[in-house]
């Protein structure tokens, strides 16, 4: 419904030094849309602005500290009504699940892909890919004060037939097989898991969990925060620890296999020659094999290599901006994705290239051309010259 004057004057009765600039600004943004709201249903009225309530405030407050909105820009394109971009400093404060940064909810997973912490001071602004709000962490928490929220990582799900009605699994243990927690009295903590995050995360016996809680309510009323559904960075869970072998059976052994772990490990031959110097590697993709592109990297005395999968421009361009080099991998990649990194990319002068596969040769010399300053893309008809070994 549009706003009649008599809703702009009862907005306006309540304005007060403390919300004076949110109200003059939420005036003037119902306002616009209004405009382009009578415009879509074709009304052939003109459409005018009555400033005598508002002059009247303004002249009542002239005394006042408080800082009125600059007003917003004509917008002579065709997109009527998008406001600029806006910038703000906030704290985020997290959540057992989840992070709040001023009026932007970030998912859990965005809050770790992001590397948010409670009390985090962040610059929030309209993201220049146009899908969302970009953040950027401008200062760490240094409080000392105990943490608000308890977080215990890497806890094993277990199946329990003898826990009362309602529950299913507890968690005892940690991926090591070390005790999550204990009393006072060291007595070891048997975390219930509620059966709403047994449903929402669809939890199964072996599952391995993050578990948080509010310091003020005690880890009886723990939540599962996170699954690790691929296990990636987590040791997997000992069953058992086997018996050291004699020396006699270590021998018979090696020469039953004809084999030393030396020969035995798996390792990539260069085909082409250039050295990463420690370089992190970040593909970008579906990757399928990377563990076949980190013996790729390895060989060429490369450092950290990571995949990724995200298709956000927000989320790409944190990825990018730890990165050293950027492999893309366009077989697996939507274009539209591919485009935004290589412009994230560029902006943030990061080297890359775009690998039509991940097969390890491919992705050699897209590496390759990535630090040579060569074409990012190598056509079919392409001619290039790689110094081969």
């Amino acid at each position: 419904m549009i706003s009649t004057k008599k809703d702009v004057a009862a907005l306006l009765a309540q304005a007060t030094p403390a919300n004076l600039a949110l109200t003059i600004q939420s005036i003037e943004l119902t306002s616009r849309y209004a405009g382009i709201a009578l415009q879509q249903v074709g009304a052939s009225t003109e459409i005018t602005r009555d400033e005598t309530q508002a002059e009247a405030l303004r002249k009542s407050v002239s005394g006042m500290t408080t800082m009125l909105p600059a007003a917003m820009p004509a917008n002579d394109g065709d997109e009527a009504g998008v406001a600029p971009a806006q910038a703000d400093l906030v704290k985020v404060e997290r959540k057992l699940i989840g992070a709040i940064a001023g009026n932007h909810f970030f998912t859990e997973a965005s809050v770790r892909d992001l590397d948010l912490a409670d009390g985090d001071t962040v610059r929030l602004s309209n993201d220049e890919f146009g899908d969302g709000t970009s953040i950027t962490i401008v200062g760490r928490n240094t409080s000392t004060a105990a943490p608000r929220i308890v977080r215990i990582h890497g806890a094993v799900i277990e199946k329990d037939d003898k826990l009362p009605t309602g529950y299913q699994f507890i968690a005892e243990k940690d991926v090591h097989g070390d005790v999550l927690m204990r009393t006072r009295d060291n007595v070891p903590v048997t975390f219930l898991i509620k059966q709403i995050d047994v449903a929402r995360l669809a939890l199964r016996s072996g599952d391995i969990v993050d578990l948080a809680w509010y310091s003020t309510d005690g880890p009886q009323q723990a939540t599962v925060s996170w699954v690790y559904k691929d296990k990636q960075g987590l040791k997997p869970k000992q069953k058992h620890i086997a018996k050291p072998k004699k020396k006699a059976a270590i021998k018979a052994e090696t020469a039953a296999t004809g084999a030393s772990a030396e020969t035995a490990a798996k390792t990539y031959t260069p085909r082409v020659k250039f050295e990463l110097g420690g370089r992190n590697v970040l593909l970008v993709g579906n990757v399928t094999s990377q563990t076949d592109i980190d013996l790729v990297v390895a060989a060429h005395d490369g450092g950290e290599t990571t995949a990724t999968a995200a298709t956000k421009g927000t989320q790409l361009k944190h990825k990018l901006a730890r990165a050293d080099v950027a492999i893309l991998i366009t077989d697996e990649v939507h274009h539209i994705t591919t485009n935004t990194s290589v412009k994230i990319a560029k902006s943030l002068k990061v080297p890359y290239a775009v690998a039509n596969s991940d097969a390890p040769l491919v992705v050699e010399r897209a590496l390759y051309r990535a630090i040579s300053g060569m074409p990012a893309y190598e056509g079919a008809q392409s001619d290039f010259q790689y110094p081969e070994i």
